[in-house]
This record gives C-alpha cells, sequence and structure tokens, in this order.
C-alpha cells in the first residue's frame, strides 16, 4: 500500500495547492489512502465545513486537526457529526472522533489524531490528558475493529516529545507522524520494529510568510513583543508531505519519503 500524509494546510493558497498536487500525485504515486492535516485551512486558523468538504473533495480520505480546534466556536457541535475529521483524542473538553476507521478497497485503515503538550500553551495544556496514555487506549478501539494499519498524527511542538511518541509507538502502530510546526524534517526513518516515523511533515502552504503568517505581522510580534492579530499570507504555497510505503503481507511500513514541492 502507498499512504500519502499531507502537512498542515494553511489558508486559501494552501487548500488550493492540495488540490492541484492531490490531483497529479495520487495517480502517479498510486497512492492508496490519503491523510491531510486541516488545522489551518480555514484563512490559517482552524477549519470550517467548507474545507472539510472541499478536502475530501480533492481526494483526501481522513483530516486530521490540533491545536485550533478552539478557534472556529461554530464547529463545536459538528465536529462528532463528521465522520471523515479527527480530534486530538487526549482534548478532554470537547466532542469529536480521536479514531476513525476507514474501508476503503476492503482495507481498513485506522488513523488516530493525538495532541502534545509541551511548549503547547495554557488552553492545550489544560484540556488535554496524558497523549502517551490516551494514544494506547485509542489504539486497543483500532484493533478491536480488526484494522489492516494505524496511523498517528502527532500534533505537537516539542521535536523531544515527538521523538519519544516514536519510539513508544515502534512496532504497535504503522506509521506515526508529527504535525504543527509547519517545518519538514529531514529525519524520516523506519524504527526497528517496522514503525515509519518523521518529526514533522512541514506545511502546505504560503511559501513567503513566517510558517503561514504574513511575515510583517510575525516580525512584528517578535520584535517588539507585542501581540499582533493574525493574518494568514495568501501568495503562492508550497507542498509537503510523505509517502509511507507498506508490506501488503506483514502490514509494516517497508520506506518512507519526503515530498516538497
Amino acid at each position: 500500500m502507498n499512504i500519502l500524509i499531507v502537512g498542515d494546510i494553511v489558508g486559501k493558497s494552501g487548500v488550493l495547492k492540495l488540490q492541484n498536487c492531490l490531483k497529479e500525485i495520487i495517480p502517479t504515486e498510486k497512492i492508496d489512502f490519503t491523510i491531510v492535516n486541516g488545522e489551518n485551512s480555514a484563512n490559517g486558523k482552524g477549519i470550517r465545513l467548507k474545507e472539510y468538504e472541499q478536502i475530501l473533495s480533492y481526494g483526501a480520505d481522513a483530516i486530521t486537526l490540533g491545536n485550533h480546534i478552539y478557534y472556529r466556536k461554530e464547529m463545536a457541535s459538528l465536529y462528532k457529526t463528521l465522520d471523515r475529521l479527527l480530534l486530538p483524542a487526549n482534548i478532554t473538553n470537547l466532542e469529536g472522533n480521536g479514531c476513525i476507521v476507514v474501508e476503503k478497497n476492503d482495507i481498513k485503515y485506522g488513523v488516530i489524531n493525538i495532541i502534545g503538550r509541551a511548549c503547547m500553551g495554557d488552553i492545550i495544556e489544560k484540556n488535554a490528558s496524558n497523549p502517551f496514555d490516551k494514544v494506547d487506549e485509542e489504539i486497543e478501539k483500532l484493533k478491536k475493529k480488526n484494522v489492516d494499519y494505524i496511523f498517528v498524527d502527532f500534533h505537537a511542538e516539542a521535536t523531544a516529545e515527538k521523538i519519544a511518541m516514536g519510539y513508544y509507538l515502534d512496532g504497535k502502530v504503522t506509521g506515526i507522524f508529527g504535525t504543527h510546526t509547519h517545518v519538514q524534517t529531514a529525519d524520516e526513518k523506519i524504527l526497528e520494529n517496522g514503525t515509519a516515523y518523521i518529526t514533522d511533515v512541514g506545511m502546505t502552504g504560503p511559501i513567503n510568510s513566517i510558517i503561514g503568517l504574513k511575515k510583517e505581522v510575525g516580525l512584528n510580534r517578535f520584535k517588539t513583543g507585542k501581540y499582533f492579530k493574525y493574518e494568514c499570507s495568501e501568495n503562492e504555497s508550497m507542498f509537503n508531505a510523505i509517502i509511507i510505503k507498506t508490506d501488503d503481507n506483514t502490514k509494516k511500513a517497508i520506506s518512507i519519503k519526503r515530498i516538497n514541492l
């Protein structure tokens, strides 16, 4: 199987870039299943029903989220009704899917969304339970549903926390990939017990920006130490993703490669 995983979609230009790239990559790379992190797709902050439907229509099979789950208040009542959308499973004060099973061409794909607690801000730290304990619970749920593969989106800031989770899940899941920092890391690997790993998939969003934020806004924030309203940059976007290839017999990952377009 060939599984495509796309890094955080940021803003309108990121959504457009996703559409254009999936149209080419899915047939060319013979992709069987696609996971997209859409937590910045609505003008850089959260996701709306509009972006959820667009991303699925472009070829995504599952959409993961992250720390911007609180930004779109109108989505709070919708999260649990959208069967291809995942919220971090260890968030304790919102209802939604922490894991889902998608059956496609007689293969059952399990997807888990987890959020880190290190350096993620007060709201997340107060409302997120231990991700290591929670991911075990979600894996057990998926095993009871006899899934063929399990993939984990670990939405976290600290690279050490992500690396620790990678080693913790080695052999328990098919692949674990980090999201959130919007910068693709060059440490993709197959871990000792057959789990594909990367610290961060990267970003599908505006190139001429500070991780999606307008440069002048980001510069003012860092230079002055003051808050300036978030403004998503909307120039030409890059596309960051990974492709995990699995052995159809052992169901283990055999390769992982980065894509940067």
